[in-house]
């Protein structure tokens, strides 16, 4: 009987809290432009309506802050939540109408995001659009630069921490996303145009996007031996259906890390590669000019580049630590102290050849997937030989 009236004394208390009160959210309408997954946008204009919402799901003509813009897409926002937005609204009487957003290259699924978390008083409401569809990126949209004349063209990608799929060549129908190179922890992917139903020779094109070829490069880092999404390893001269990761920044290398990749399954799926290794692009031929104008070397970022009549220096700390091992391709060679356009090479445990008895030679021929260590103003290109071949000695 005591338990029971104790129960009936608990359910009597009641707590009066005051009512919610403010713009609880921020209702936005997509005017223009219109898309869906399979009619992708290619404007990257968009007009939206702005109305604040009170707690009772009405308009809350009381509000009459400044909401700031942001888009986001694969994963994250951009700019970054705390930088400066893309543009600011301000509302009145809880209504902005007609405001055109000017968004930057977007890819993939893509929503306006609002809120008001810098005004002078802000409520926190926020607010998404509607979805906008643009197209998945390519790999030119992962490399090239926003601006090949900023300070840190050399080292970010304009999609950095995004994470991205890529499923399609840029070159349509003859285009493929050819293998390059394999290596113990990853490989390297280059976006080619072939003959006619994929037949070699592959090559690469110009980017629309500087006028020039460049920028179709990936490297994929696996962490491990790379595999497709059937368990089979990667191999050099395959076609692979694309890939899929977080793109990030290391030393100024853009990777693809904690990837999936992607490879039209068959029935014995792993004897069955589609592999040609006459599909592979011709390297890019490196000269003098590359050291006055560094953004070529970006723009050759982890593809092929021949070296050729370069002169071997010297051996130093840097082979000791590293095991690189530098080339002049000036053709000077010696100890390459006072000469800082060199080219670093690595080919320990790859090609069984022993630089020391190299130094002071002219090597008619280096071929080897270009990597850089960019940090600030310290530039160093590597050159990763893959097979003996890449390597001619005389």
């Amino acid at each position: 009987m005591k338990r029971y009236a104790l129960l009936l004394l608990l359910g009597g208390c009641v707590e009066t809290r005051d009512p919610i009160t403010g713009t609880q959210s921020l209702h936005i309408d997509l005017k223009t432009p219109t898309g869906d997954p399979m009619n992708p946008l290619t404007s990257t204009t968009v007009t939206i309506d702005v109305t604040a919402i009170g707690p009772d799901g009405q308009p809350d003509t009381t509000y009459n802050n400044t909401v700031q813009v942001y888009v986001n897409f694969l994963g994250t926002l951009t700019p970054y939540l705390g930088g400066p937005p893309l543009s600011t609204i301000a509302m009145s009487s809880g209504k902005a109408t007609n405001q055109t957003i000017n968004l930057p290259p977007v890819f993939g699924p893509a929503t306006l995001w609002l809120d008001d978390g810098t005004s002078l008083n802000p409520t926190y409401a926020s607010g998404a659009s509607p979805t906008l569809w643009f197209r998945d990126p390519y790999i030119m949209d992962i490399q090239t630069p926003a601006n090949e004349m900023s300070l840190d063209a050399l080292e970010k990608s304009p999609l950095e921490m995004k994470q991205v799929t890529v499923n399609s060549s840029r070159n349509g129908a003859t285009g493929r996303l050819v293998v390059t190179s394999v290596f113990a922890q990853g490989y390297t992917v280059s976006d080619v145009s072939c003959a006619a139903g994929g037949a070699p020779p592959c090559t690469l094109a110009t980017n629309p996007k500087v006028n020039a070829v460049g920028y179709d490069h990936k490297m994929v880092f696996s962490f491990s031996a790379a595999r497709d999404q059937n368990g089979c390893l990667i191999k050099e001269g395959q076609v692979i259906d694309g890939f899929a990761g977080g793109v990030s920044e290391f030393n100024g290398l853009t990777e693809i890390g904690f990837p999936q990749s992607f490879v039209t399954a068959t029935k014995d799926r792993c004897d069955a590669a589609d592999v040609n290794a006459a599909r592979i692009p011709a390297p890019g031929l490196l000269d003098s000019t590359w050291f006055t104008n560094k953004i070529m070397f970006e723009r050759n970022e982890a593809g092929l580049i021949e070296i050729d009549n370069a002169k071997v220096c010297n051996l130093d700390a840097d082979y000791d630590t590293y095991k690189q091992w530098k080339i002049d391709p000036g053709g000077v060679g010696g100890d390459c102290k006072t000469n800082k356009n060199v080219i670093n090479v690595i080919s320990t445990g790859v090609v069984p050849t022993d630089p020391a008895t190299l130094v002071g030679k002219t090597l008619p021929k280096v071929i080897g997937v270009l990597r850089p260590v960019n940090i600030g103003s310290f530039n160093v290109w590597i050159v990763y030989p893959r097979k003996s071949e890449d390597l001619v000695l005389q």
